[in-house]
């Protein structure tokens, strides 16, 4: 049995039920989220527990009144600026040497914090596979670092952590104001969460998700909750719960017009500063011309990559393409006396893309594509050597069920990707697949699969969860997960769909239920 950790008399929390966990702490300004949060921090310093706090308004350095705490970013506040450049090697020294950090961002414009960001998460995420050994990660205003619906470098090395760092020690405590705009599967996979009061009605909406109550009940318990009081769910247990109040000096507090005197800071020890001196040494902050250098750099990728993008999507039309040329539909012989001057001025007129004011190619594929296969079957039933026009398709006939080749190619690389999942998130999927649309538990699916239950629990597929083919939701009886084969395939080939309609994506969806359906 651990130490027990003081943040509420209600509450008898271990401290050993911490390591590996993602904490989630949300409510609104003035609900005592940020509060909460201070208290966690306080818990864990007091029984030595290494960790970073991402702060971007200047408001932890208050730790410093009674814990020994390395400030550092840029600006008024810190005791070493740093930048991208050496965020690594203060990463090092944090974990390595168990020196607790505040990384005050405060002062950093958005690509700035941005790219120290990532430097620094990624060195932590490195070294915790190779000490393994607890540590956590404290995250304020996450929404803007893991937001909901949006995919960046960022937010996946977050999510990561977060959701696969129990396995390395790594542990996440997440803190925002706008549940509604945290990325869901982070709220959902949390092992703890704290709930304060919130209004907004969408952030009410996944409170909903997250609390095992009807919502009308959970409107009206949520809305009640005073300053300080939130509710506390950790597995089978909801109770609601007191937070005290912080015993070191809080700088996010709302001011008031009674004057707060400053308090006397701890300083961290100089051993460590030359250690974090030693470690950065000839790699600190870049010259305004390295600086130049590195967002051109980042420019050129990004061009590349929408370039790449371009000549997928041109290469999309030229295989949904093709030509229609109208020809006389006379006798066999009056055809064939007529038919290359009808074929050099039916084609003449369809024009190409550097022919202007003549109808291009990219402009029937859409109208082709809906026409061909009544056309094709008109044509068959027109046997009579009547005179008048028909139509001649250049194009085969495709079975039903055929593809276009792009599309093809999109869901090979699609299974392809899969495949280089592990067994046992293939195993997974394809249980899900074959079974959908219903939920299963980890329990249920482990029984079906003979999968380890903790293995599914400890490794749940995050891969499958952030590209949507999976979704997990919580119930009263624990977490679920479920197929959204369907909701996937619409998002992800509805580029196509102008050109291979409803029934294409249909097809789609039911080849790679074949594909995935066994593990």
């Amino acid at each position: 049995m651990g130490a027990r950790l003081n943040i509420s008399h209600d509450l008898d929390l271990d401290l050993e039920k911490v390591i590996g966990q993602c904490i989630a702490v949300l409510g609104i300004r003035g609900s005592g989220k940020s509060n909460t949060a201070g208290v966690i921090f306080e818990e864990l310093l007091n029984q030595q527990y290494p960790m970073s706090i991402v702060d971007i308004e200047g408001e932890y350095f208050g730790l410093k009144e009674k814990y020994e705490v390395l400030v550092v970013g840029t600006g008024e506040g810190v005791e070493i600026e740093i930048d991208a450049g050496c965020a690594a090697e203060i990463a090092e020294v944090s974990m390595e040497q168990n020196v607790p950090v505040v990384l005050d961002l405060s002062g950093f414009l958005s690509d700035e914090r941005t790219e120290l960001l990532k430097e620094y998460l990624g060195a932590l995420w490195n070294l915790a596979g190779k000490l393994r050994r607890p540590y956590i990660i404290g995250i304020e205003e996450a929404h803007e670092f893991i937001p909901q619906g949006v995919k960046t470098e960022l937010k996946e090395l977050i999510a990561r952590i977060a959701l696969r760092g129990r396995k390395r020690g790594l542990g996440a405590i997440v803190v925002s104001q706008r549940s509604a705009k945290v990325d869901k599967d982070v709220l959902s996979q949390a092992g703890m969460l704290l709930l304060h009061r919130v209004v907004h009605e969408v952030d009410m909406r996944v409170y909903g998700e997250l609390l095992p109550w009807r919502k009308s009940e959970v409107k009206e318990i949520i809305t009640s909750l005073e300053t300080g009081h939130c509710i506390f769910v950790n597995g089978d247990v909801v109770q609601p719960i007191y937070v005290r109040e912080r015993a070191t000096f809080h700088a996010g507090f709302t001011p008031t017009l009674d004057a707060v005197a400053p308090p006397a800071l701890k300083q961290v020890s100089a051993s460590i500063i030359e250690a974090i001196e030693r470690a950065r040494e000839g790699k600190g902050r870049r010259s305004k011309t390295q600086e130049l250098e590195l967002q051109l750099a980042r420019l050129e990728e990004k061009l590349g990559e929408k370039d790449a993008r371009i000549v997928e999507l041109e290469d999309v039309a030229r295989t949904l393409g093709y030509i229609k040329v109208e020809v006389p539909a006379g006798p066999p012989s009056a055809l064939a006396a007529g038919a290359p001057s009808a074929l050099a001025a039916n084609v003449a007129s369809i024009g190409t893309p550097e022919t202007p004011g003549v109808q291009s190619l990219p402009h029937l594929i859409g109208v082709t594509r809906r026409s061909r296969r009544a056309d094709a079957l008109a044509a068959r039933r027109s046997t009579a050597p009547e005179s008048g026009w028909g139509i001649l398709d250049v194009a085969e006939e495709e079975s039903p069920d055929a593809l276009p080749p792009a599309v093809a190619r999109h869901v090979e690389r699609l299974v392809a990707r899969i495949e280089r999942q592990s067994p046992l998130h293939r195993r997974v999927l394809a249980f899900l697949v074959a079974h959908a649309p219903d939920a299963y538990t980890a329990e249920q699916i482990s029984a079906w699969t003979h999968c380890a239950r903790a293995l599914i629990e400890d490794e749940p597929p995050a891969d499958l969860l952030e590209t949507g083919l999976v979704e997990r939701e919580r119930r009263t009886d624990g977490i679920r997960y479920r197929s959204r084969l369907k909701s996937f395939v619409t998002a992800e080939f509805g580029v196509y769909q102008p050109d291979i309609g409803e029934q294409g994506l249909h097809e789609v969806a039911r080849r790679l239920r074949e594909r995935l359906g066994t593990a």
